[in-house]
C-alpha cells in the first residue's frame, strides 16, 4: 500500500501495478554496491494486491509492517490506525516510539512492534525493480504493551529469519528499541561530517560526489563524535534498566552470525557494499534521523537527569545549517503526551507497568 499521493516513488508504485508484483536484483554477493538495474538476474514476486486504499489492505491482514518516515506518524496513524483489528501485529519500521500515536488512533488491541532497521537492505533503482543491498542477520523488536512481548514474538520470529531471535535478545521496551536504531548515530554523525566534502565536491567537483560511509565515516572526527554520542545514549539505557550496548557492538549482532569477530572491522566491511550520497545535507539522515532520533533522545536525557551536551550539540549544528529548529519540529516526551510523568512514572510507562492511554497523548 503507498499511503501519498505524492510523486515520490510513485512510478515505482505504477510499475507495479502494472507488474502486478515487483522485480528484486540481490546485491549482496558482489561485495560492493552498483546502481545498475541491469548487472544481476532479476527474480518476479507477483503481489496479491497493490493499493493506495488502506482500508482494502489492512482489514483482514494478520501483519501489517509500517515503512515511512518517522516525521509522518502522526499524520499517517490519524488516517489508518481506526482499521487496525485485535490481535493483528503492526510492525513499525522505524518506530522511534511512533507506536504511542498509532494506538492513541486506535479503537481495538493490535500488538504493536518497532524496529530499529529493516531486515533487508534495499533501494529501488528503477521503477518497480528493489536491489537488496544487505541481509541482516538478526534484528531485535520491542512491543507495546511490552506485556504483549512474547505473543508477538510468536508471530514475528515467523516472517523474517533476522526476528527469529532469542527472548532475551528482544528489546525491553520501545524507547530501547529507538535508542538502538543505529541511524540516531551513524546517519546524524556521518552526514554532519560529510557536509564539508559536499560543499567542496558542488563547488570544484559538480560531477562527483563522496560516499558517507566510505569517507565521512573513515574519518577520525567522526568516530570521536560517534563515541562521545554513543556515551550518552548509553548512559540513557542505564537509566532505563536496559543494557548499555556500544553501537559498534549492536552493528556485529545485527550484521554477522559469527559474534566473536571485531565489531569495527565487521563494520568496516559493511562500508564496501554502501551506495554513494547522500547528495544534499538537506536529506532525511538529517531531517528525519535528528529531529524524531536525536531530540528524542535528549529529551529523554533531561527527563532522567543525564547531561546531554554531544547529542544537544549536533542538534543545533544541524538545525543551524538548515535554519530549522529541531527541537521544535522533534519527537520529545511532550509530544508524545508523556511529559507530565515523573521520572518514576517514565520508568513504570516503558517496563510496561501501565499503557499509553488517549490522556496521556498530547492533541
Amino acid at each position: 500500500m503507498k499511503t501519498s499521493n505524492q510523486i515520490t516513488h510513485d512510478e515505482h508504485f505504477e510499475a507495479m501495478v502494472s507488474n502486478k508484483g515487483i522485480y528484486c536484483i540481490d546485491n549482496t554477493k558482489k561485495g560492493h554496491f552498483t546502481d545498475s538495474a541491469d548487472d544481476a538476474e532479476k527474480t518476479f514476486q507477483p503481489l496479491e494486491l497493490i493499493t493506495r486504499d488502506p482500508k482494502e489492505a489492512i482489514e483482514g491482514a494478520d501483519v501489517v509492517m509500517i515503512f515511512i518516515q518517522t516525521t509522518y506518524h502522526r499524520a499517517l496513524a490519524e488516517r489508518i490506525a481506526k482499521y487496525f483489528q485485535d490481535e493483528q501485529l503492526v510492525i513499525l519500521i522505524p518506530g522511534y516510539a511512533g507506536s504511542i500515536f498509532y494506538s492513541q488512533f486506535c479503537d481495538n488491541s493490535p500488538i504493536f512492534a518497532e524496529g530499529e532497521s529493516t531486515p533487508n537492505d534495499a533501494r529501488v533503482v528503477e521503477p518497480g525493480t528493489v536491489k537488496v543491498l544487505f541481509k541482516n542477520v538478526r534484528n531485535s523488536l520491542a512491543f507495546n504493551p511490552a506485556a504483549r512481548t512474547e505473543e508477538g514474538m510468536a508471530v514475528a520470529s515467523r516472517l523474517f529469519p533476522a526476528y527469529n531471535i532469542e527472548m532475551n535478545s528482544v528489546r525491553k521496551n520501545i524507547f530501547e528499541s529507538a535508542l538502538h536504531n543505529p541511524n540516531i548515530i551513524v546517519h546524524t554523525v556521518g552526514l554532519y561530517v560529510m557536509y564539508p566534502m559536499l560543499e567542496y565536491c558542488a563547488k570544484h567537483h559538480p560531477d562527483e560526489v563522496p560516499y558517507m560511509y566510505r569517507d565521512a565515516l573513515s574519518t577520525e572526527m567522526a568516530w570521536l563524535m560517534i563515541e562521545k554520542l554513543d556515551a550518552e545514549k548509553m548512559a540513557v539505557l542505564s537509566a532505563l534498566g536496559c543494557k548499555p550496548i556500544p553501537y559498534l557492538d549492536a552493528c556485529l549482532f545485527r550484521n554477522e552470525k559469527d559474534l566473536t569477530q571485531e565489531p569495527r572491522e565487521v563494520f568496516e566491511s559493511y562500508k564496501i557494499s554502501s551506495p554513494p550520497g547522500p547528495y544534499s545535507f538537506d536529506n532525511r539522515y538529517i531531517t528525519e534521523d535528528v529531529p524524531m532520533g536525536l531530540v528524542l533522545l535528549s529529551s529523554l536525557g533531561e527527563k532522567l537527569g543525564i547531561n546531554m551536551p554531544e547529542c544537544n550539540r549536533l542538534v543545533e549544528m544541524c538545525g543551524g545549517i538548515l535554519g530549522r529548529d529541531f527541537y521544535k519540529e522533534g519527537r520529545t516526551l511532550a509530544s508524545l503526551g508523556l511529559d507530565e510523568l515523573t521520572r518514576e512514572g517514565l520508568l513504570d510507562f516503558v517496563v510496561g507497568n501501565i499503557a499509553p492511554t488517549k490522556k496521556l497523548i498530547a492533541s
